[in-house]
């Protein structure tokens, strides 16, 4: 029977033999296929470093972002649907590690007053929208509770693909609505290095109706589950360059940058 020193050496020359296979298969993988790939290998690595890994994200949307940008520090974010600050965050690990400052908007009250405790940044009682005004949201309160949305905007299919989950229970809210460019001008951060657009559906809504002139956004990380082209048109037609898949997420950079 093997010693406990001998399992743990075999349980890492598999790890790191499942890393090396992911890198391999990554260098030739160039379409939405690396989204699952990316995210496996984010989650081997966490593993694999254990408390030496700093990236919080779901998929590996942060250290992708701090590649690009060069490992920027003192620079800006908006996290849009922010959870609860710290599960899966996309923005945590710069405003730990690389000294940012942004805000963070999330209607949910329980998830915005666990962010309040843990961020050192604003977070916003708002949900992003195309309009300024109030809206239905529906809360996922068991199940999959980091998939909430405005009614409105929800994809249909993922809407009942989440109530299909025999844990799922939700409410719907009223709750206020901004547009991500009218959130940009009050917080004073009218050109992010980082904006991370995670709201279930209405990223083709909030994009339609975004001011691309007036704000100089250098890095996007925008979910698309649902792999429609429509926010490759809107991205494309502004400037931005489809950079990276994490995940269900998509990385656009600017093209020039």
């Amino acid at each position: 029977m093997p010693t406990i020193d001998e399992l743990l050496s075999q349980t890492q020359r598999s790890l790191r033999a499942g890393e090396q296979a992911l890198v391999k298969e990554l260098q030739t993988e160039q379409g939405r296929r690396r989204g699952p790939l990316n995210r496996q290998l984010h989650e081997l690595r966490r593993m694999m470093l254990a408390g030496q890994y700093p990236f919080y994200s779901q998929a590996g949307q942060d250290r992708a972002v701090d590649q690009f940008l060069r490992q920027k520090r003192a620079g800006t974010f908006v996290d849009v649907g922010g959870y609860d600050g710290v599960t899966g965050s996309n923005t945590l690990f710069f405003e730990h590690w690389r000294e940012w400052t942004g805000v963070l908007v999330e209607p949910v009250p329980s998830n915005l007053a666990r962010a309040q405790q843990v961020r050192r940044c604003p977070c916003l009682a708002l949900a992003v929208a195309a309009s300024d005004g109030a809206a239905d949201f529906i809360e996922v309160t068991e199940g999959y509770t980091q998939m909430s949305g405005l009614a409105s905007s929800y994809d249909e299919g993922l809407l009942k693909t989440v109530r299909d989950d025999p844990r799922h229970k939700e409410v719907t809210l009223k709750v206020e609505t901004r547009t991500l460019s009218r959130i940009l001008i009050d917080a004073g951060l009218d050109h992010p290095d980082f904006v991370s657009l995670d709201i279930e559906g209405g990223e083709v809504d909030t994009l339609s109706a975004f001011d691309f002139g007036m704000h100089d956004v250098k890095i996007w990380a925008i979910e698309n589950n649902t792999a429609t082209p429509e926010i490759g048109e809107i991205m494309r037609d502004n400037g931005y360059v489809l950079s990276e898949f994490c995940g269900p997420d998509e990385i656009w950079r600017k093209r020039d940058l």
